[in-house]
């Protein structure tokens, strides 16, 4: 059976939800694939890239998903520097015959996340979610001129109007629900199919 890890921080994680509901759960479910979870709340792509040798490269999977940035931009870092991390990890992963997707991260509801009692994005969230909407697109603009798969959490996430659809969010205001998490596994089983003929 062909065996994917999923790299990543909260997103991935979802430790706030229980593990047979959250998104890569769900996908293992629906394909004939062994998926490894491997995020780590909290995690920056930093320590995605510190941390990829022993989490990926040593199980040495069939696939690897990797899915950061988040924490990246609360700290206020340059989109640049997440884009560099992200492209070392799937250079590394393609240098050991592992297949890279590159996630881009689901967006935030900063109506609810305002209200919580965790410190704010340090630019403020005005410029969190201005970045994130640039991260997003320069990941999917390098993964689609490195022809490496792009898993896109962050659109599907928006109604008609351009608002974000709070219905998929927790109380964070930054974290997929069940039926947020319901989505992300349809979109990846989707693009599995597609791109690698999962059936």
């Amino acid at each position: 059976m062909k065996k994917l890890i999923c790299h990543g921080d909260s997103l991935t994680a979802a430790s706030d939800l229980e593990p047979a509901f959250i998104w890569p759960s769900l996908v293992a479910k629906q394909l004939q694939l062994t998926i490894i979870n491997s995020g780590i709340a909290g995690d920056t792509t930093g320590g995605l890239l510190s941390r990829f040798y022993p989490s990926v490269v040593d199980p040495h999977p069939d696939f690897v998903l990797i899915m950061g940035g988040t924490n990246d931009l609360w700290w206020d870092l340059d989109p640049k520097l997440i884009r560099a991390n992200v492209f070392a990890m799937t250079c590394q992963a393609e240098h050991h015959a592992i297949i890279p997707i590159v996630g881009l991260p689901p967006p935030l509801v900063i109506e609810r996340a305002r209200h919580q009692d965790f410190a704010a994005p340090d630019g403020g969230y005005e410029k969190c979610i201005a970045k994130l909407a640039e991260l997003v697109r320069t990941l999917a603009r390098s993964a689609t001129q490195n022809e490496i798969a792009c898993l896109d959490f962050y659109h599907p996430f928006f109604d008609e109007t351009g608002a974000v659809q709070g219905r998929y969010f927790l109380e964070d205001g930054l974290h997929p629900n069940e039926a947020g998490h319901r989505l992300m596994a349809e979109k990846a089983v989707e693009l599995l199919q597609r791109h690698f003929n999962f059936s």
